[in-house]
């Protein structure tokens, strides 16, 4: 997955702010206003595919605009689709790609099982309990967001909606306030818990096995770009506090609050990714930690002739995966936007309109696609490709054997670079970049 740490910032001012209990969390919950109502939601908005099922097992059905979703049900929202839900105290909840998410009534609980979530409630409603993988947290009136991604993966929750591998949990507040507690085990396996509050622009990253870490993010570019502000037809209710949070945001900048770098979890760096949907539709905030992977016994080489096999399209930049096993491996592009092309975001149209970069097929590893035995995934960029880096990696998805060899080919401008080597389960290849200058 690729980098684009440029948005992301960690505050000289914001830390864990550790307490000494959870009693900050419980009271928020036991303050429920009268006004507050989760007995249902409607569906207000909905793009593509959508679904709605009794509760998590249950056969999921189509949901139409003006759904009615009652307690316990589960809503879906399929790739490169969305939904808005409204409750009966106007709070929202914006589902982006990918996403599962249910509440519970009577517990004055929402749940965010997968995918990214924002959240908006009015001031005037009762508490509600927030909760996603390892974390539990309270709001009462604020806007923010969640992203609850499995560690294999989007596949494999797919499969299996809740990962045996662990989440990475992500949230963030655009305005108000969210008390809480993450959970996570250390080295000795002894669950440990990390309370935390989270004011404007301040973010939780949560992974098991290491300790939350918060950061801050840039809340202007968050609420000009992520489609799950922009990719809805109807404004969000807390628009005032909205607009004093960036006002205050920009303040907290130009006084040198705000030190933007690289956020380290064990010495490792946070990988944030924006995944679009097609053109117009800019796409999802998925955002997950992955730690750097390593390639083995990997070899790298240039030459001006080709060596790619004859399947898929050709593009002005072409990328070719090849291997020979039933390993689900899978390449990956890097747009100079930080835009991500593979399996779950296939084409993606940047520049302005002007060009597309395309998956040709997702190879799970059981289809042959030139013999004697040859897996083969494509991504072609056409059109009139903007300048900047293009980072093309194959990633390791599934597999069942100890290693799997790979070569990995990519093509701009008569020149051809090439990377072989062995990839272990859930490993990164070598990235593979190409430079276009301006003007192409």
């Amino acid at each position: 997955m690729g980098l684009d740490l440029r948005f992301l910032a960690i505050s000289r001012r914001s830390s864990l702010r550790s307490l000494t209990t959870l009693a900050a969390l419980s009271l928020a919950l036991t303050k429920i206003g009268s006004a507050a109502d989760l007995s249902q939601a409607v569906v207000r908005q909905k793009v593509n595919v959508v679904t709605l099922a009794p509760n998590l097992t249950a056969e999921p059905r189509p949901a139409s605009q003006g759904a009615i979703v009652r307690n316990e049900n589960v809503v879906r929202t399929g790739t490169e689709s969305r939904a808005e839900l409204e409750f009966t105290d106007l709070t929202l909840a914006r589902l982006g790609s990918n996403s599962i998410f249910s509440f519970d009534a009577q517990a004055r609980a929402m749940t965010f099982t997968r995918g990214a979530v924002l959240f908006s409630k009015p001031t005037n409603s009762g508490a509600i309990e927030l909760r996603s993988g390892a974390i539990t947290a309270a709001i009462t009136g604020s806007t923010g967001f969640i992203s609850n991604v499995p560690l294999g993966g989007i596949k494999t929750s797919v499969r299996n909606p809740v990962s045996q591998k662990g989440t990475t949990t992500l949230v963030g507040m655009l305005e108000g306030k969210l008390v809480g507690g993450a959970h996570w085990r250390d080295a000795r396996g002894r669950q440990q818990t990390t309370n935390f509050r989270l004011g404007p622009g301040e973010m939780l990253v949560a992974q098991p096995g290491r300790p939350p870490v918060i950061a801050q993010f840039d809340i202007p570019r968050f609420l000009r770009t992520s489609p799950l502000i922009t990719g809805f037809s109807h404004p969000l209710p807390n628009q005032l506090e909205l607009d004093r949070a960036v006002a205050e945001y920009r303040a907290d900048e130009r006084r040198g609050f705000v030190e933007q770098r690289n956020i380290l979890i064990s010495s490792q760096p946070v990988r944030l990714a924006w995944t679009g949907y097609n053109s117009p539709n800019r796409g999802s905030f998925d955002a997950s930690v992955a730690q750097l992977s390593h390639q083995s016994q990997s070899t790298t080489s240039t030459s001006p002739g080709g060596g790619f096999i004859n399947v898929g399209g050709t593009g002005i930049i072409r990328g070719q995966l090849v291997w020979d096993t039933s390993a689900d491996l899978d390449l990956h592009l890097t747009l100079p936007d930080q835009q991500q092309v593979f399996f779950a975001n296939r084409s993606v149209t940047f520049n302005g309109g002007k060009a597309t970069a395309t998956l040709d097929h997702d190879n799970l590893g059981g289809t042959i696609d030139a013999p004697p035995n040859h897996r083969v995934e494509n991504i072609a960029v056409n059109g009139v490709p903007a300048p900047g880096t293009y980072s093309f990696f194959v990633n390791s998805f599934s597999t069942s054997n100890p290693s799997d060899p790979f070569s990995l080919r990519v093509n701009f401008n008569g020149r051809t670079q090439l990377v072989t080597g062995n990839l272990g389960a859930e490993q990164n290849s070598t990235p593979v970049t190409v430079q276009v200058p301006p003007g192409g």
